[in-house]
Formats: structure tokens, sequence, C-alpha cells
């Protein structure tokens, strides 16, 4: 085992429950709740904003605009005045951060349109405004059309929804002018390795490096912020297998899950041994700007300015940990179309995906076609009734036999010479199936 030993509670039963599995290391019980690693400092970030904005307001806005975003975000902090359909709860440091630069920057271009209380804006000035970023009039600091409008958009949906529950509260109703604002999203662009490929770029790493590469292909974990969140206690072994444990604090959907390692379960156990670490230490502690630099780096050296694949759609050289989750996927899905063995729920939940989305499209980029097995679509009930109407019709036809073989010795008994020979060869060939039609000459 892992460690000196683990005491099984009664949910370890359930054993997708993190919380009934505690690993003891050296007497000591550690539970398994854990929580997000916070690797850009973003909860020091937005303390420091709240402290500035208090004192100073928001930078470029007017102060009704200050003032009004200040609101939105401290409702986000605690989860409070959330609009319908949106996610419950408190917003995470990071989103919140996210959160008010994103608004911040909307507000200012729009009081570049003369709106300077952004909630008497109408809805025609905000449909334009979007529609100017989506179609590229709308540039960023460095000229280029933006690439995530959507992402723009649903922030500000999310805003104004909050806006229509306050106001409701007080007895206003206000119009929804976000109602035919696009979210749609276009398909990411990423750097697409395949098994081979990984195989090539990994002798240009240290031993722990080519682990963590590994590592990333193999669980499909979302690089850095689940990946440097796990701990040591998160890795256990299973029925001779070593398994990772995704806790449900530490993941973007909020749910836990449990996958099996493939490629480098042992390499990590000699790892975690070599490293002398304990349960609760992080498994992986180093800087991930620094690694993707290396990464793309070695990526240049290799392939240059390549096109990892024209249906991934982004270079070699640009490649980030993040693009081994896409690559693991694709592979994977590629041997489930392969093998026929490979569940797509599993893969799904290997990745830690709430739908298919993903999934249809690494389908697409496969270039899986829409053949379809008509056998594959029986159920057994449907398999089941087929089979006993095959059967009646044999037995069926082995009673015809019979009544023809019964003919046949008739015919035989009554009639004599050439005629009779004649009619129990055509009705021996009527037993057989192979009769042929009579020929008018012949009738």
């Amino acid at each position: 085992m892992l460690f000196e030993g683990i005491i099984l509670c009664p949910a370890y039963v359930r054993w997708g429950h993190s919380q009934g599995i505690h690993n003891i290391y050296k007497g000591v019980c550690l539970d398994f709740y854990m929580q997000k690693r916070d690797l850009y400092n973003d909860k020091q970030l937005f303390a420091s904003w709240k402290i500035r904005h208090q004192e100073e307001g928001e930078e470029g806005l007017t102060p009704q605009n200050s003032n009004i975003l200040y609101k939105y975000i401290s409702d986000m902090e605690i989860g409070q005045n959330v609009a319908k359909g949106s996610k419950k709860g408190s917003r995470s440091f990071r989103r919140l951060n996210s959160l008010r630069i994103r608004l911040s920057w909307i507000f200012r271009n729009l009081q570049e349109r003369k709106i300077e209380d952004i909630l008497r804006i109408k809805e025609k000035q905000i449909v334009e405004f979007f529609h100017e970023m989506l179609s590229g009039k709308l540039k960023n600091q460095r000229g280029e059309s933006y690439k995530s409008t959507a992402t723009y958009v649903k922030v500000f949906k999310a805003f104004w929804h909050w806006h229509q529950k306050i106001s409701r509260k007080q007895g206003k109703i206000i119009e929804d002018i976000t109602e035919d604002l696009d979210t749609k999203e276009e398909q990411p662009k990423f750097v697409f390795l395949s098994k081979e490929n990984l195989d090539l770029i990994i002798p240009y790493f240290a031993v722990d490096d080519q682990l963590i590469i590994k590592f990333c292909f193999d669980t499909l974990i979302r690089a850095p912020t689940e990946l440097q969140s796990l701990k040591v206690k998160n890795i256990f072994e299973k029925e001779g297998a070593v398994w990772l444990n995704v806790p449900a604090e530490i993941t973007k959907t909020g749910e836990e899950r449990n996958l099996n390692f493939l490629f480098c379960g042992d390499e990590l156990l000699k790892y975690i041994k070599r490293k002398n670490l304990k349960p609760d230490d992080y498994l992986f502690d180093f800087s991930p700007e620094v690694f993707n630099n290396k990464i793309q780096k070695v990526a240049k050296q290799i392939w240059g300015e390549k096109l990892s694949d024209p249906r991934a759609g982004d270079l070699f050289k640009n490649i980030t940990l993040y693009d081994l989750r896409h690559s693991g996927a694709i592979h994977l899905r590629v041997l489930a179309k392969k093998s026929g063995k490979i569940s797509l729920d599993a893969i799904r939940q290997r990745g830690g995906w709430k739908d298919f989305d993903m999934l249809n499209y690494y389908t697409k980029f496969i270039g899986i076609d829409g053949d379809i097995n008509k056998n594959d679509l029986l159920i057994e009930e449907d398999k089941t009734k087929l089979e006993k109407e095959i059967s009646n019709l044999h037995i069926s036809n082995k009673a015809i036999s019979k009544l023809l073989t019964h003919t046949i010795n008739y015919v035989q008994n009554k009639l004599g010479g050439k005629l009779k020979q004649e009619l129990a060869e055509q009705l021996f060939l009527i037993t057989e199936g192979k009769l042929k039609p009579i020929e008018e000459n012949e009738k």
C-alpha cells in the first residue's frame, strides 16, 4: 500500500465519496477535505482591490458606474441576489477578480460612447457594442480582434439579471436588454499532441518533468488549478492499480471524480517515494508559467512554426499543460472508436465534463462518420422477439417440408412412369427451395 495503513469508513462502500477514505500516516488520521490552491494570489489581489476601491473608487469609471460595480461584486462575494439560472453560492476569488476586470472594461468602453450610468443603457446600445466586438470592429490593445466575446456577453448578462432582481425586490420592473445577445462560443483552438508526439517530446525533460507531462495526458486533469491542488493523499491503490481521487473542492464543476492511471501509475509511486512526500504534501510544486515556457521552447525546437493539426488550429510552439488535457481526451476517444470497449461516459467522467459537448467536438475532430451497425440498435427485448420469430419460422418450414414429403410419397404411389418422376422431382425442388420457373412449353 501507499501508506502504512488505510482506515475504511462505512462510506467507503460508496468509494466515490472521499469523506469515506482516511489515510493513516504514523498514527495520524488525515481526512480528505481540501481547498483549491491559490496559485495566482487571487485572495490577496481581491482584498487589495476592495481597499483601494473604498478609498479611491474604480479607476477610469464614473462614480455611478464605480459604485454599481462594487455593489455587484460584493453581492457575488457572498452569493447574494444571484440571478435565476446562475450557479448559487459565493464566487471564488479568481472568479471575482475576473468579473470585476471584465465589467470594468465594458463600463469604460461604454463610457466612451457617452453612457455615464450603466443602468441607463438602452438595448440597441448594448447590442451594437457586442456586435462590434464580435465582428472585429472593436480591437484590443494589440490591435487584434477579441477571441472571447461570448465570455464578456455572459458576464454582462449575469450583471444585468442581478440588476433586474434587485429592482424587482424594490417593486420596479426592468426590461431584459440582454435577451438577444449571442452567447454562443466558438470551439477553442488548441495544440494537439498525439501519443507518438508525446513520446517524442518526453526525452527532452528531466524525470520529474516527464512525470508531470504524462500525468496531465493520462488523467485529463485541468492544469494548473486542479493539478497543483492535488495532494499525495489523493493517490491510492485499489485492486493492484494506482488511482487518483480529484476532490470536489478543487474541481471546476464541484463534482468529485476517481480514475485509474493508464500510463504513469508506477512512475508516480516511485516519484512519491523518491521525494519522501507525506500524505498532506502537494503532489506537484512548480511554476506553471516557467513550465509552459519550457515545453513551448522544446516544441519550437522540434516542430518550428508547424501547425499541430488543422482541426486543432494552433501551432506546436504554443503548447501549454492544458493542451495535454485535450490531447489525452482525443487519444482515449480514438481508442474508444477502435476497440469499442471504452465507454464515452467513462471518458466524460474522467475529464470532469458535465455534458458531452467537448466529447462531441472530439468526435468531429477524429473524423468519425455516421455509420451505425443496425444490429447495435437492437435492445435485448428486440433480439429475443426476433429470435422467437426466426425459431417459429423454422418450425413452420419443417411442417411444410413434412407435408410435401407426404405428397411426394402419395404421387409416387398413385402415378407411374415419366409423369410420376417429373412431379416428384418438382416437389423435391420445392422442399429444397430450388424450384425454377416452368417455361410455357413445359406446362
